[in-house]
């Protein structure tokens, strides 16, 4: 169908807006936050309660209770950044995290778009 492919390519070019280049793996932390955390509280949950030491090719992105914005957080040379994106159409599909794994996911960057709804 050519709706479905314009609207696969709308998902993408948003994505690539959103995310660096430079970054390969995002994990995807299912439950919901409250955006208004910086980075500093940001870095914190990701190394204390993630397990996980952030680093320039990993993002982690995180979701609001309607699922419909998105924060993004990830280290650079130029230090934490944090990037706010809210969906004006449709939402996020959260991934589940698996029971007896890590309370994240990590998804590849190219396959981001697919959660797009």
């Amino acid at each position: 169908m050519p709706g479905s492919a314009a609207a696969s390519a709308r998902k993408v070019i948003v994505l690539d807006l959103f995310i660096p280049p430079q970054i390969n793996n995002v994990l995807i932390y299912p439950k919901p936050i409250s955006m208004q955390w910086g980075a500093t509280k940001l870095r914190s949950f990701c190394a204390d309660a993630l397990g996980v030491e952030p680093h320039p090719d990993t993002a982690f992105l995180f979701t609001n209770k309607k699922q419909d914005t998105l924060l993004l957080y990830l280290v650079c040379e130029d230090g934490d950044q944090t990037l706010t994106k809210k969906l004006d159409r449709g939402a996020f599909l959260v991934p589940t995290a698996k029971p007896d794994g890590p309370p994240f996911v990590t998804v590849r960057r190219s396959a981001l778009f697919k959660l797009l709804r």
